[in-house]
């Protein structure tokens, strides 16, 4: 009685994960060019890519808006603009993501980084976005996260409805939760549109921590219970010449530290100490770290480079501090100089002057080469007050390696030229396949960095005091020097 069926299947055909979201959701997590395979995308990739050009020419565009309107019209615009500056986010988002999919399919194929195969992505992302190098593996995974788990964020931020800064506080907020719980929270937080109209990043962060809470609170458990591990201190420089000291302590620890420096402030008060409450509990907590008896007058090594004309003769041109960086030549006067309130006993203070020598022109710093593999330590000295920073384009982050721009293990040497300041993550970011160093002779130390994807950036060291800042027009040719 079946016999006219018999050509259909009696099985259904499985549904891919994409269209099984499609059916619960609503609608696909992950856009649906993306769903085939990378190789084929790549293949059928055109050597000009003409949505380059269009977004080049919006740019430009978004700078020749005529300016003959009134304040209505230019609050519209700035409304308009945010939208389109969000839906514009939403897209880099997913680049970046495709931009995932393609090396790791890549590494695949050529059975490398099997234990890592996004290796380099994050590297590639910050440098195109213009980011510090830590920031990039941290947008890969947002928008990773957001594509494949949290949809209905992502048609908000494409809406322009969602900022992209709050979209990702919303995939930070969710991201240890299980995926299954994360799509419940996301369609509960944006899956209604206009439901996060006025909402401002506390609210939303309430939001997300009520209903995250609701769901489980293992993971806030485990935060309370990890306070101490998570104990940190650090420091950071700030525009006014002053550095900023913050810290996590366990309550104990917190309670017992502000218990101790009241307990200073009291007992300087009553003999008549001058300064405010708070000098005296900045001043105690310098003496206490340091061990030295006065808080100004630290007993530490600081490494200031400025001119001599700025040291010695009053010159304006500012200094640099390794580990603060750029600082007027007036302060650093006044900080070598004796402080005329203390004793002579307690203003003692050792000052050591080494010169360096460098081109009128252009900066260049001369330096001596060596032989070693090692970097020797004057060397490292030197590297570390020619570069200031990390070298890679906008990471900016402390230089914490020394090591060859061009591998001593393809042929580089250990000379000045051929060696750089980076922090950690960069300097094992360019061990990368397919990512490529050199140095290339300019007015100023400078490296031409080759990213896997093709793309190429130029890192110049910064001028050294006295120096300037854009060499003469004859000076700005190139050529890449060989290995």
């Amino acid at each position: 009685m079946f016999e006219e069926y018999e050509k259909y299947l009696s099985n259904p055909t499985p549904l891919s994960v994409e269209a099984a979201g499609e059916l619960i959701l609503g609608h696909r997590h992950i856009p649906a060019d993306m769903t085939r395979p990378p190789r084929e995308r790549a293949e059928a990739e055109q050597p000009d890519d003409s949505c380059v050009d269009f977004i080049n020419d919006m740019t430009r565009a978004m700078a020749c808006l005529p300016q003959t309107v009134g304040e209505v019209s230019r609050a519209a615009r700035i409304a308009a603009l945010e939208r389109a500056k969000a839906s514009v986010c939403a897209a880099q988002a997913k680049e970046a993501y495709g931009l995932e999919q393609d090396v790791v399919a890549r590494h695949e194929d050529d059975g490398v980084y099997k234990d890592f195969p996004a290796r380099g992505v994050g590297a590639e992302v910050a440098l195109a976005r213009m980011d510090a190098q830590y920031l990039g593996p941290r947008f890969s995974s947002y928008a990773k996260s957001m594509i494949e788990h949290m949809p209905y964020t992502f048609d908000a931020l494409q809406r322009g409805e969602l900022k992209e800064s709050r979209s990702m506080l919303i995939v930070r907020e969710t991201n240890n939760l299980d995926p299954g719980v994360r799509e419940l929270i996301d369609r509960e937080i944006a899956g209604e549109q206009g439901s996060l109209e006025g909402v401002g990043d506390n609210e939303l962060r309430s939001r997300i921590r009520k209903i995250v809470l609701a769901f489980d609170n293992t993971e806030d458990m485990i935060k309370h219970g990890d306070a101490e591990n998570r104990r940190r201190i650090s420091l950071t420089p700030t525009p006014d010449g002053m550095m900023r000291i913050s810290g996590v302590l366990p309550i104990i620890q917190g309670v017992a530290m502000k218990q101790a420096l009241l307990a200073k402030v009291a007992k300087r008060r009553a003999k008549g100490d001058a300064r405010t409450d708070q000098q005296i509990m900045a001043d105690t907590a310098v003496e206490r770290i340091t061990g030295q008896e006065v808080a100004s007058r630290p007993g530490l090594s600081l490494s200031v480079s400025m001119t001599d004309r700025s040291l010695l003769e009053g010159d304006s041109e500012p200094a640099f501090i390794q580990g603060y960086g750029t600082i007027s030549a007036e302060y650093v006067r006044r900080m070598i100089a004796r402080d005329p309130k203390l004793s002579k006993r307690k203003q003692k203070a050792r000052v050591w002057m080494r010169r360096l020598y460098t081109s009128p022109t252009t900066g260049q710093l001369v330096a001596m080469d060596s032989k070693a593999r090692i970097v020797p330590q004057k060397l490292k000295d030197l590297i570390n007050i020619r570069d200031q920073h990390c070298r890679t384009p906008y990471c900016g982050a402390p230089i914490r390696h020394i090591d060859h721009i061009f591998q001593f293990a393809k042929g580089g040497q250990t000379t000045e030229s051929n060696t750089d300041g980076r922090c950690a993550r960069c300097n094992q970011t360019k061990e990368t396949s397919g990512w490529e160093e050199f140095v290339v002779i300019g007015p100023r130390h400078t490296i031409l960095i080759k990213t896997p994807s093709g793309q190429t950036y130029r890192s110049i060291a910064p001028p050294p005091p006295g120096t300037p800042a854009y060499p003469p027009e004859s000076d700005m040719f190139f050529r890449i020097t060989s290995p």
